[in-house]
């Protein structure tokens, strides 16, 4: 009876190692990253309505070309922003393979301003970008629609 559970704590650790392997590794050296757009643009960031930071990871194919990507954190408007700009990212050769991961750290910032502005942007090694930005005012027009009329 220890022989059999013996060979199969052997024979699952082998499996778990062997599953292991085949997961790309995941790096936050950001060496083969040919260029990085960051998510600057604004429009979805600054009238977020609030704070968050997001997770990205770039599943990195064979032909350096980004396969896949994976975000977490932060609210839709957030992963919008990150998502557009990862689709803008290259990667070279030597990416291939591997999930590059990413951190992008969106804070908003008061007074709201009539127009959006760009970000301050500030690298943290080895993966982080914290993007600062002002809040931007509610877009209305507060003259009453014309073809509306009153309900009297």
């Amino acid at each position: 009876m220890h022989l059999f559970t013996f060979l199969l704590v052997v024979s699952s650790i082998m499996s778990a190692v062997a599953l292991y392997a085949q997961k790309p590794t995941l790096e936050q050296d950001l060496s083969c990253v040919k260029y990085l757009e960051l998510p600057t643009r604004g429009l979805l960031a600054a009238g977020a309505g609030g704070s968050g930071t997001v997770h990205a990871v770039a599943e990195v194919g064979g032909d350096g070309q980004m396969a896949k990507l994976r975000l977490t954190g932060g609210n839709s408007g957030l992963q919008g922003e990150v998502r557009v700009a990862m689709n803008l990212s290259r990667f070279t050769s030597s990416c291939s393979n591997r999930s590059v991961e990413f951190v992008f750290v969106f804070a908003l910032e008061d007074p709201p301003t009539e127009s959006v502005i760009p970000p301050g942007v500030r690298f943290v090694p080895p993966n982080r970008f914290d993007l600062v930005f002002r809040k931007v005012k509610p877009n209305y027009d507060p003259v009453r629609p014309r073809g509306l009329k009153d309900s009297k």
